[in-house]
């Protein structure tokens, strides 16, 4: 069958003018109202390609028109079929359907496609719908790699287009679902319909702002993405798609801000009597780091709105001393302190280290925690109630009933997920007179700038990238395997070494998730299986432990305090000890199948040794044939800098790496711009709002700007509303 020659593509302009379309879509005009449009108001969408449409995420117009293509084909750029040659990478070109075939047993559908002369197959698996979409003779567009299957020119999954649809210079490549019959073709057809009825579109974004950033109005944008004359054409309406969604997120952490800010907060007047002789009397000099924040965070304190600040540091840049320090400014001006951690074991620590360093300063320190405290319980709170109690560690159940502060000033809040709106309320409660205590966050996990600005955007931001004097680096090697039961394995010799010379190390034993969440459990039973192994074989004669989050708090804690004393040289522990952990005393760590790890979770797990006078060694066990796999190790090998590693987290795994479910209904709005890509316009669009809501700081002016934040944000939108 011959080919013949390409028709000539049409512009952008005329496709989407095209005579035959319905009439104009029936909408009010704003792009949130096409939320209210379901897919089979177009043309071509029958009831089964809409069920299809559903199942794949796309039920309105609004979910189609903010499916923006992967990438596009110039039908400009196409290669004869006489030159196919295997090799040949994301090549376009033209042929004939010659033949199809569907094996049902073996769930593959095959196309023969080509000419007179030249012939190449298609293979498609587990895709047995493709067999329908074509037949013998028809005429279509192809891309993809060409290779060879014993001598004959094959593809695997190309592109294929009915070349009748192909009119317009680039083709918009959808992201398509197999398991929901799904396909680019599909999609394309539907979104061209619909902006062919869509004749207008209100765009709240003020002109003067799109006129500054060269952005084209909002349809102009849609129709560029999805009909493009060029890829500069493209690119250009996808960048105000992403300006816009950028926009909204950081409109709703302004507004939030500006109602935190308008809450009845405390103003401090520390003295300076018990932070600086403390600060004197250490043994090294704070960092640059430590220093400006503790001036950022006296800066807060004394202005009479509540502080909501983000204290973010690597591991082991001096977090605690930034906590210690903001706990005694607010002491000296006759406030009381609660430090909070997400574990008794991080607590307790806590307690320790800060109570041995401000017993000289006449502080009261106390804990509270499930058990096992120092004092009776109902002391601590009689005390707490009556003043006698600076500063209270504990974890989160210290905001319960029952714990009455006398004059609550600041509240600490360490290694926690996002303190939210309804915290808040709880924690105003607790302050005096009804006023916010001041908040200050901290987190051992960096994440990048661009990031941070959306994760965190309504807090004012600290930044710990220095390490305190003394640290000293840790040497990261991976190896992929390291038998328990043989005591001249690499990594065994490495921590017996360590061990002679009157050092400690850590085990960590495998992550096991059941249903995709970790399971404490089979943690628990796989760390005891390695204990075991290890006493038997490749670590026979040292003194081993165990901790797991299945043990008793009392067996566990008892544990950690004959580790942390030397009783014991071996700690086999799962991820239990990721953070809070502290013994200067360890050089050793070795990760077992660390290649199930993240980024973030092996850097923490790394920052328990090297945080004594000698250099740390982690060890990082695991085979993997990923790609990510094999880059996350070769990152922690490469760097023991958090802020390098959360960029390279942020590239292998993508922006939705950045955030657990508290943020999931901001991420949601993130349909088109990359925290990586768009750091530009992220950084545009914050600006833009700080102009917006400095004269509308509630959005009381700009409804439908405010309307499309809560629609773009859903329930996590919700302060919005709120008197």
């Amino acid at each position: 069958m011959s080919i013949p020659q390409a028709p000539t593509a049409h512009s952008a302009a005329a496709v989407l003018t095209q005579q035959g379309a319905g009439d104009p879509l029936l909408f009010d005009g704003l792009l949130d109202s096409l939320r209210g449009v379901p897919v089979d108001d177009l043309d071509g969408v029958s009831a089964k390609v809409r069920d299809k449409l559903v199942a794949g995420g796309v039920g309105t117009v609004y979910d189609l028109l903010m499916r923006v293509p992967l990438r596009y084909v110039d039908r400009t750029q196409l290669v004869p079929l006489r030159q196919l040659r295997s090799g040949l990478s994301q090549v376009t070109f033209i042929a004939r359907v010659l033949g199809v075939t569907t094996n049902w047993e073996k769930r593959y559908v095959r196309f023969q496609l080509g000419d007179e002369s030249t012939r190449v197959s298609a293979m498609f698996f587990n895709a047995m719908w493709m067999g329908k979409r074509f037949r013998r003779g028809d005429l279509l567009l192809v891309q993809g790699d060409v290779g060879d299957f014993n001598g004959a020119l094959q593809m695997t999954s190309p592109l294929l287009e009915p070349m009748s649809e192909s009119t317009a210079p680039l083709l918009a490549i959808y992201p398509q679902s197999q398991k929901h019959e799904v396909d680019t073709w599909m999609l394309r057809r539907a979104a061209v319909d619909a902006l062919r009825r869509i004749p207008e579109l209100d765009d709240p974004i003020p002109s003067n702002l799109l006129a500054q950033r060269k952005l084209p109005s909002r349809l102009t944008a849609l129709r560029a993405v999805h009909v493009p004359e060029s890829k500069q054409h493209a690119e250009k309406g996808r960048d105000r798609l992403a300006y816009d969604e950028l926009l909204r997120l950081q409109l709703a952490l302004g507004v939030l801000r500006n109602a935190q800010a308008a809450e009845a907060g405390i103003a401090h007047k520390p003295t300076g009597r018990l932070l600086d002789a403390w600060l004197a009397g250490l043994p090294y000099t704070p960092t640059g780091a430590q220093q400006r924040a503790i001036a950022d965070i006296r800066t807060d304190m004394t202005a009479p709105r509540p502080m909501n600040r983000l204290l973010q540091g690597d591991v082991g840049a001096g977090k605690t001393l930034v906590l210690a320090a903001t706990a005694l400014l607010a002491i000296e001006g006759g406030f009381q302190a609660v430090l909070m951690a997400p574990t008794e074991i991080l607590a307790r620590q806590h307690f320790e280290e800060i109570a041995e360093a401000l017993r000289p300063l006449g502080v009261t320190v106390d804990l509270l925690v499930s058990r096992n405290l120092p004092r009776p319980r109902k002391a601590v709170l009689t005390d707490l109630a009556s003043g006698a109690v600076n500063l209270l560690v504990g974890t989160h159940s210290v905001l319960s009933e029952p714990v009455v502060f006398a004059n609550l000033g600041v509240a600490l809040i360490d290694e926690q997920h996002r303190f939210g709106v309804d915290q808040r309320a709880v924690l105003a409660a607790k302050g005096p007179a009804g006023a916010t205590p001041d908040v200050l966050q901290a987190t051992a996990t960096p994440i990048p700038r661009t990031a941070a600005i959306t994760t965190y955007g309504d807090l004012e931001l600290s930044i710990l990238d220095e390490k305190p004097p003394g640290r000293t680096p840790t040497v990261t090697d991976w190896v992929e395997s390291a038998d328990t039961a043989d005591p001249q394995a690499q990594v065994w010799r490495a921590v017996r070494e360590q061990i002679s010379q009157g050092r400690q190390a850590f085990v960590v034993c495998p992550l096991v998730k059941v249903s995709g969440q970790e399971s404490e459990t089979k943690m628990a039973a796989a760390a005891e299986e390695t204990l075991a192994e290890l006493a038997q074989g490749a670590l026979a004669g040292m003194r081993l432990g165990l901790a797991t989050g299945k043990q008793k708090p009392d067996e566990r804690n008892e544990t950690m305090r004959a580790f942390k004393a030397h009783e014991l040289d071996v700690l086999v522990a799962t991820t239990v000890i990721e953070v809070g952990v502290s013994v200067p005393n360890a050089t050793a760590i070795v990760i077992l199948d660390a290649t199930k790890f993240g980024l973030a979770q092996l850097h923490q797990l790394r920052g328990r040794v090297g945080r004594g006078r000698w250099p740390g060694q982690c060890w990082l066990v695991g085979e993997t044939n990923s790609e990510d796999g094999i880059a996350r190790m070769a990152a922690m090998c490469e760097t023991d800098d958090g802020f390098v590693l959360s960029e390279r987290d942020l590239q292998i795994r993508g922006p939705g790496a950045l955030t657990g479910s508290a943020q999931a209904g901001r991420d949601a709005g993130l349909l088109v711009a990359d925290l990586i890509a768009d750091a530009d316009i992220h950084l545009a669009a914050r600006e833009d709002a700080h102009t917006i809501l400095e004269r509308d700081p509630q959005l009381l002016r700009s409804l439908t700007l405010k309307r499309e934040v809560e629609a773009a944000l859903g329930e996590e939108a919700h302060y919005l509303t709120k008197s």
